[in-house]
């Protein structure tokens, strides 16, 4: 994206895909997009790390106008710091508390700062692994929202469980320890679609044996995948 366009039309088309995530799922989209980078940066500062708890609990997105001055003051005392992601966790902390609906919002063209700032990141890091772990989230609505048709919170709340069960628990390629996390990110819509169309535990566990051992090439027992089906569908959001 940096490569192609100047600043000024970076934060137009930046503009464009955060008015595509619908309004109630902004937030989650934007903890989601800055959490993509937690194993590219050694000592992820205190105030971001303290910012993710906020996001996930609506309750507290009130305190992240405070949150947001922490970052900034973070950002003066270390200037030798990454600033594009600090610019990055700033904004993020705008949308989280201009969602909480509390006085004094930020400005409302706060989020069409993210995925510019996001795909600044990438270009410093010059790591086609961590291109290929952060586009995706950065454009998933672009790609999915409408064929997943992703329109509530719970909605994103469950993409993001299924995300993780994957990496985490299924893992197939036993790569989870290493590669970057977009090896199963293509699996995970038509997980989400499985579940949103009440399919039963068999039916998730039979593409996810069917995915492993002749997508991949790898081993695979039903048993397993009744097990890792189970845990998305125990996803409470």
């Amino acid at each position: 994206m940096a490569n192609h366009y100047d600043t000024e039309t970076q934060i137009i088309i930046s503009g464009h895909i955060f008015n595509n995530v619908p309004d109630e799922i902004k937030p989650y989209w934007a903890g989601f997009v800055l959490s993509r980078f937690d194993n590219y940066f050694e000592d992820i500062p205190e105030p971001v790390r303290e910012l993710f708890p906020i996001i996930d609990d609506k309750d507290k997105w009130k305190n992240a106008h405070e949150q947001f001055a922490k970052i900034r003051e973070f950002g003066l005392v270390n200037q030798e710091y990454c600033k594009e992601y600090l610019r990055l966790a700033e904004f993020v902390a705008k949308v989280i508390y201009n969602a909480s609906g509390e006085p004094d919002p930020f400005d409302s063209d706060s989020g069409h700062y993210i995925a510019c700032f996001a795909f600044k990141i990438v270009e410093l890091f010059g790591d086609s692994h961590l291109e290929l772990e952060a586009k995706p989230a950065i454009l998933l609505f672009q790609r999915y929202n409408y064929k997943m048709k992703m329109v509530t919170a719970n909605d994103f709340l469950l993409y993001r469980g299924i995300d993780d069960i994957l990496w985490f628990d299924w893992d197939p390629i036993r790569v989870n320890d290493a590669a970057p996390r977009d090896e199963y990110l293509s699996y995970v819509p038509e997980i989400f679609e499985l579940v949103k169309a009440k399919a039963g535990r068999y039916a998730i566990a039979d593409r996810l044996l069917k995915l492993a051992t002749e997508n991949m090439g790898m081993g695979g027992t039903i048993e397993n995948c009744l097990e890792i089906a189970d845990k998305i569908l125990s996803i409470q959001c």
